[in-house]
């Protein structure tokens, strides 16, 4: 396993960080969150300063941007039940 960690995704909040953690340790995937010290520091959980960064071990990142594609397509299926008439 490589030390070195890349930023995969960029969460708006904290919600959506913890739901990244959550899949990625789901998968065995290590990861961390990472934020801004400066959004931390004062307060903002929104913007820029806000945004909190989920990393992968370098030799993970493909899988994990797999599973990051795999979410996106899941997102954007159309059922048919869901067919407005």
């Amino acid at each position: 396993m490589s030390d070195k960690f890349v930023t995969v995704y960029w969460a708006e909040d904290e919600v959506e960080a913890e739901l990244m953690l959550a899949m990625f340790n789901e998968n065995d995937i290590p990861c961390r969150k990472m934020r801004e010290s400066l959004g931390t520091t004062i307060g903002l959980s929104v913007g820029i300063l806000g945004q909190i960064a989920i990393a992968v071990p370098e030799d993970r990142v493909p899988e994990a941007e797999a599973l990051i594609i795999s979410m996106d397509d899941e997102d954007n299926e159309f059922d048919e039940e869901d067919e407005v008439e």
